[in-house]
């Protein structure tokens, strides 16, 4: 009876064994060639795309590994939301223009040789390449009244950056509030520029949207680091982490005299803080 029980159960592992292989065959097919027709997110560990592009233009029609190393990009910048299906659509073509138009290129949704030499891709040929375009700034700088904005500003200078997101091709609300909604627009923007990621626009990123921002030299400073900020914003709300070529702290205000600058850092060392006034000449203590 028992070498009956070991020989059914032999049988019944050699039957599932036997059931399941065709399955698995066709599983490691799909992961060495998977079809564009297959809606499927291509962005498995399993999908290799090589780092160097066979082409040096990429359109809407255009299909292929390609185009699936560009939309991997797009997706990293957070500007192609979208299944990584390996086919330029016109999502594709809109998320390639949106980058062109922050990064100061023609918006022409066609990925052409100089935006795929910015977004830092490689080409298979051995030909020279393009030398990439510079940046471009709107020419036409805005004046701002804050030197930065951040999460719960308010205001017409939340509505001019909101709106300048939007000339980007960044999809946002304007309704002159910092909101979440807004602090994820900036950190795309600040993504694709390849500067810090904060949320915050600080003048640095004001100032590389073409923003003319008021020069408030000192600081009012907690010595601390991102694991403090919740607990300064109980006191002063529109705290935020930033830096300079010391380190990170926690920006509680920037004026254009000392003695206000003085005066906040008192109120927050009587709240238990550790604080200082900085100074910056520029008024952007991360350059």
């Amino acid at each position: 009876m028992k070498q009956l029980a070991v020989h059914r159960l032999g049988w019944a592992a050699g039957l599932i064994a036997f059931i399941q292989l065709p399955m698995l065959a066709s599983s490691s097919v799909s992961d060495v060639a998977p079809s564009p027709d297959r809606q499927t997110d291509l962005r498995s560990p399993q999908v290799l795309v090589a780092v160097s592009l066979s082409r040096r233009s990429l359109s809407l029609g255009d299909e292929g590994d390609d185009v699936i190393a560009l939309q991997r990009f797009l997706s990293r910048q957070s500007l192609y939301p979208f299944i990584i299906d390996g086919v330029y659509g016109s999502e594709t073509a809109d998320a390639v223009a949106t980058y062109q138009r922050i990064r100061g290129f023609s918006a022409t949704g066609v990925a052409d040789e100089s935006t795929l030499i910015d977004m830092d891709f490689d080409f298979a040929a051995q030909t020279q390449p393009l030398t990439p375009a510079a940046s471009n700034v709107p020419s036409q700088a805005t004046s701002l009244l804050a030197p930065s904005l951040s999460l719960n500003d308010s205001g017409t200078d939340v509505i001019a950056l909101q709106q300048r997101l939007r000339d980007f091709g960044i999809p946002l609300f304007v309704d002159g509030v910092y909101g979440f909604e807004t602090q994820q627009a900036v950190r795309t923007y600040q993504r694709v520029q390849n500067i810090e990621v904060t949320g915050n626009a600080d003048s640095a990123t004001l100032e590389r949207m073409g923003f003319r921002t008021p020069n408030y030299p000192y600081i009012a400073a907690v010595i601390a680091d991102a694991a403090v900020l919740s607990e300064v914003q109980k006191f002063f709300p529109n705290a935020y982490v930033d830096r300079n070529k010391r380190g990170r702290f926690i920006n509680i205000g920037s004026f254009a005299e000392r003695l206000p600058a003085e005066a906040r850092v008192d109120a927050a060392a009587a709240r238990g803080f550790t604080t200082r006034v900085l100074y910056s000449r520029s008024g952007l203590l991360g350059q």
